[in-house]
């Protein structure tokens, strides 16, 4: 799937926005749309820190080994990878993770990824879009 998106190249995210100070914001909800945390960013484009901050601050509040967490992200199949890493702070913390891939962009993704991380097919995420 990575050829398909920008916001998976953060190289390109890099060179995009160099000529501007404020470059968007990026955060999460609950799955009834209530903000919960956000992120400027600031002389940067979209990277997996910006994910790992807000999950690393989620899985801290919410300290509970029992406590699960469903992520709706555009690029939900990439973060996996990335976390799975051994070497990464969240790894140790990764069964308590459920991803799927936002509804608006699941279909750009390859047959075997939405068959993995489509809303639709995870039964813990119900009808929430994660858009």
């Amino acid at each position: 799937c990575e050829s398909n998106f920008k916001a998976a190249n953060q190289i390109k995210s890099l060179q995009k926005f160099k000529h501007l100070d404020d470059t968007g914001i990026f955060g999460s909800t609950c799955r009834h749309g209530i903000p919960l945390k956000f992120l400027n960013l600031r002389n940067m484009g979209e990277r997996y820190v910006l994910a790992e901050c807000l999950i690393d601050h989620f899985q801290q509040q919410f300290s509970k080994s029992n406590q699960k967490f469903i992520f709706l992200y555009d690029i939900a199949c990439f973060l996996d990878a990335h976390i799975a890493n051994p070497n990464n702070i969240l790894h140790p913390y990764r069964e308590r993770f459920t991803w799927a891939v936002s509804i608006f962009h699941a279909y750009a993704h390859t047959s075997k990824c939405q068959q993995k991380y489509h809303p639709r097919v995870i039964k813990s995420v119900g009808l929430t879009d994660g858009e």
